[in-house]
């Protein structure tokens, strides 16, 4: 794997700066895996194979003049999304154009496949905010921090997450909480859409001054960091982990966000600037 990835780095630099046979080859490795993934998504060998060529052929145009903040395989799942909107778009659009000459009862067939669209469009919007989020963890985030939250998205025990990464149990966790208030600190603070706006932010404060416990009750400091967030980083982290287990039934994104970033602050207690169990 490590062989691998060095390979890929070098293609990558090298066809950066202008080198085909190392972009050929950088597109040829990136060829089934974009293949499979739209496979997943469209089910149509004939799109997946057509898409696929647009995706590379986008991949091939934009990497000379791009600058990798993320990881490749990131970047690259972006243009796949964003090639499979583009897609869905103009194929709905076009379904729109023929469903008022189509013979009754034709007309279902096409509501049928408007309503497919609808919920494929959907699916790619939580994907797209999925890969940015990743690429937050990874710009904001270092290096346990990401392996942490990376194992806690996939289900891992926190027990296990410790005896894999080699740490013992009370690191993990808090490496742990350090990540997940990074992330939470940038998407508030820099791309508040994410979860639904500053109002949905707003609603996440209502909601912890009503139903949260005394312990959890944000500061006057802490709540002026969160609407007004500055230098003062500690303040806004704290702020954020005290909202974001009421942020998970307010924004669609935190569906699959919230067990990733939320705190189980029923068995915790809030000392010191932490939660602790």
């Amino acid at each position: 794997m490590k062989g691998e990835a060095k390979q890929i780095g070098e293609w990558i630099v090298a066809a950066q700066q202008g080198d085909s046979q190392a972009m050929n080859r950088l597109l040829e490795y990136c060829r089934p895996r974009v293949w499979r993934y739209l496979r997943i998504q469209l089910g149509n060998e004939e799109d997946c194979e057509d898409l696929t060529q647009v995706v590379l052929i986008r991949v091939a145009r934009a990497l000379p003049r791009t600058v990798l903040e993320a990881p490749f395989e990131h970047w690259l799942r972006r243009i796949i999304i964003n090639c499979l909107c583009t897609f869905c778009q103009q194929k709905a659009n076009h379904s729109e154009m023929l469903f008022s000459d189509l013979p009754d009862p034709g007309w279902a067939v096409v509501l049928h496949q408007a309503q497919y669209e609808a919920s494929l469009m959907e699916r790619l919007g939580h994907r797209q905010v999925e890969a940015r989020l990743h690429e937050i963890i990874a710009q904001v985030c270092t290096g346990h921090e990401q392996q942490v939250i990376q194992l806690c998205e996939q289900d891992e025990p926190m027990e296990a997450i410790a005896q894999t990464l080699g740490m013992n149990l009370n690191t993990a966790r808090s490496h742990l909480r350090r990540g997940r208030a990074k992330v939470l600190a940038h998407i508030v603070q820099y791309e508040p859409e994410l979860i639904g706006g500053v109002e949905t932010i707003e609603r996440a404060v209502d909601r912890l001054h009503c139903e949260g416990r005394p312990w959890e009750q944000l500061t006057a400091q802490e709540l002026a960091a969160l609407r007004q967030p500055g230098r003062n980083q500690l303040l806004l982290r704290r702020a954020c982990l005290k909202i974001a287990r009421f942020l998970a039934g307010c924004a669609a994104f935190c569906v699959r966000f919230a067990a990733m970033l939320m705190i189980e602050a029923a068995s915790r207690q809030w000392v010191g600037g932490d939660f602790v169990a």
